[in-house]
């Protein structure tokens, strides 16, 4: 590995560190409402308020990409970023001194103001720091550490009290800062600023390489022209609507990011100690979150080469379908369940359950945010990020909320069965308008986003 990739890894990795810390606040419920219930902490809470302990880091989640987009474009991605280290440090705060559940509604909320600038920003850091040949895997890392995140929680929440959980996680946010704190900003942003020496030593810095190097200043005359022409008209998110190739791209991610949801991963990260059977595995639920934690890490940087060799649109093929098929099978046993005995196949769900970490990381996890680096020009990128982190949280929200009351009401079945039919329509949709972006350049993209009018326009010009 070349010195100039292993600084870009280093950049990506401590910027999505603040990623880190929204995937512990994804993990944190499942270790943490568990000991709230059984009398093990501090805080006392009814059975109705866990679902909005759950969900509301989903609602702070939907007021904070549109304003950390603008924070992004202006006060630039690696300022932007290091304010949620202390947005995240009052967060883990306030857990720890919690006493009832307004204490975690705040803390959850805020927790999720600091995952939407996360989600908003890091996608874009990441993907104007990365070298064409490592775009793809530099991408991962955002997933890679959202997942390590979750299952850090996982890991130590069993073998720990309430507070000190809390405490260990209220630390990291503090190696975020320190870490961060020395890498450069964005050469993107710094051309977008008109600051062409510090963009320079930027770009520099990210490839190894002398300011002098004739392969980093060529890169930059490139970078500069796609900029200058990208930014001779300001974006805002009405131009997210006017051209033909950003709507295509902005449906694209707005549609996948809404299935990523729907495919019941947020649920299954909060609720599934409470909706497994309580016997059947091998092990005790608790210790199957850790399995799952684990798949979900070694799915996504498994499939960190396969991103740039196999492709984005196969593997979101290939992981959809997947996810269809383990979720149907858990629908299934949990329908028969209802009037059945089955205790017989209770690990059915459990195989199902750590399977699907697996099957999901590798492709519908970590592709719609490597779409957001890839499919849109620089003036507009931070507000497609804002809109696709929005839908994230909406889809997200609205599932954790009504997941109890479905299962409930009506029977858990119904939220796998739900689960099933997103990934499928999610697989349909990658087949007919998703479109391979690997190895390509932004002006390639852009080509492709943009042929049905370059077609237009050409039979427009031959029949004038």
């Amino acid at each position: 590995m070349g010195n100039g990739v292993a600084r870009q890894y280093v950049a990506a990795t401590t910027a999505a560190l603040s990623v880190f810390i929204a995937g512990c606040w994804l993990g944190w419920p499942s270790p943490a409402v568990k000991m709230i219930m059984n009398k093990e902490a501090h805080i006392t809470i009814e059975q109705d308020q866990i679902a909005w302990i759950v969900s509301l880091m989903d609602f702070g989640n939907v007021l904070s990409p549109i304003p950390s987009g603008y924070m992004a474009d202006y006060f630039g991605r690696k300022i932007t970023l290091i304010s949620t280290a202390f947005l995240y440090i009052v967060t883990w705060v306030l857990a720890i001194f919690a006493t009832t559940a307004p204490y975690l509604y705040a803390a959850r909320i805020g927790a999720g103001i600091g995952k939407g600038f996360a989600f908003t920003v890091v996608p874009m850091y990441l993907g104007e720091l990365a070298g064409v040949k490592v775009r793809g895997a530099i991408s991962t890392i955002f997933t890679g550490l959202l997942y390590s995140g979750i299952l850090f929680e996982y890991c130590v929440g069993p073998f720990v009290s309430y507070n000190v959980l809390n405490i260990i996680s209220g630390i990291i946010p503090i190696v975020f800062f320190v870490t961060f704190i020395w890498m450069p900003e964005s050469p993107y942003f710094l051309l977008m600023k008109g600051q062409q020496k510090k963009a320079r030593e930027s770009l520099a810095w990210f490839r190894g390489a002398n300011v002098a190097d004739v392969k980093t200043n060529e890169e930059l005359e490139e970078m500069s022209r796609i900029v200058k022409k990208e930014m001779e008209e300001k974006g805002s998110f009405k131009d997210l609507m006017a051209t033909p190739g950003n709507r295509k791209a902005m449906a694209i991610v707005m549609l996948l990011s809404s299935f990523q949801r729907l495919g019941g991963i947020s649920p299954m990260l909060a609720y599934t100690v409470i909706t497994l059977p309580s016997t059947g595995g091998y092990f005790k639920p608790d210790f199957y979150m850790i399995i799952f934690g684990i798949a979900l890490v070694v799915g996504n940087f498994g499939g960190i080469p396969l991103i740039d060799r196999v492709g984005r649109k196969p593997l979101l093929m290939i992981s959809c379908l997947g996810c269809a098929t383990l979720t149907g099978i858990s629908c299934v046993f949990y329908w028969i369940q209802e009037s059945n005995d089955v205790s017989s196949y209770n690990w059915i769900p459990y195989v199902c359950f750590a399977s699907y970490g697996i099957t999901y990381s590798i492709g519908i996890g970590v592709i719609p945010s490597t779409f957001v680096a890839e499919l849109f020009p620089t003036n507009v990128k931070s507000f497609a990020s804002a809109i696709a982190a929005i839908f994230f949280a909406v889809a997200s929200f609205a599932i954790n909320r009504m997941y109890l009351a479905v299962q409930s009401d009506l029977g858990v079945f119904y939220n796998f069965g739900l689960f099933t039919f997103s990934s499928l329509v999610s697989a349909v949709f990658t087949y007919f308008v998703v479109f391979e972006t690997k190895g390509k350049t932004f002006a390639e993209i852009q080509k492709k986003l943009n042929e049905g009018r370059n077609q237009r326009e050409e039979n427009i010009a031959l029949n004038t």
